[in-house]
């Protein structure tokens, strides 16, 4: 039962990441993020308060058990809709152009070091803290809605300029500044008519 309830785990993230497909350049980045960190709040705080209630007498209680399998299955779509898909998406955009590369390759090194110590640490917590675990990444979750609410901006349907802007980099103006600046100069358009003919 658990190699086909772990199949059907990672199939809802496929799903999850589907729905992102659909909608991430219709209603943009910022509602993805804001409504997976609710989202995966409402999963886990549900999830905390069946396991806080049901724990130890899951034998009795298995519609309690079925329900945390639901939520489980909920959170994965949440996050393959919202954080999983823009983990790859939002940072291409929000890099400058001369650190981008390195930048989107350190968020992603970033993004897989995080899974890995997701993964590593969350059966000791769940040992040692129990419902507790899931409070603790409910909380998580609920502060990545908060920050994106307040410090990310909606890069949909921007230029890189304007994503520079929304950052607080204004060497993009800066630059197109110098360029209007060399156009003006009459021994540029002399130049420039010169090379042309």
């Amino acid at each position: 039962m658990s190699l086909i309830l772990s199949g059907i785990f990672n199939a809802m993230q496929i799903v999850g990441v589907c729905v992102a497909f659909l909608l991430i350049d219709r209603i943009g980045r910022r509602p993805l993020a804001i409504g997976g960190g609710i989202g995966n709040m409402t999963c886990f705080v549900i999830i905390a308060v069946f396991v806080g209630r049901y724990e130890g007498v899951w034998a009795e209680n298995t519609s309690a058990g079925w329900v945390c399998v639901a939520m489980a299955f909920l959170f994965i779509i949440v996050f393959g809709a919202s954080y999983s898909s823009l983990g790859c998406a939002l940072p291409p955009e929000v890099f400058p152009v001369s650190i981008r590369s390195k930048g989107v390759a350190f968020s992603i090194a970033i993004n897989w070091l995080s899974k890995f110590t997701v993964g590593v640490v969350t059966p000791p917590m769940i040992d040692d803290i129990r419902f507790g675990t899931y409070v603790f990444y409910a909380c998580f979750c609920g502060l990545a809605a908060l920050w994106v609410y307040f410090l990310v901006p909606e890069t949909m349907g921007k230029t890189l300029e304007q994503i520079d802007e929304a950052f607080g980099d204004l060497s993009g103006q800066e630059e197109q500044e110098i360029m209007r600046e060399i156009k003006s100069n009459p021994a540029y358009m002399k130049a420039d008519a010169d090379r042309k003919s």
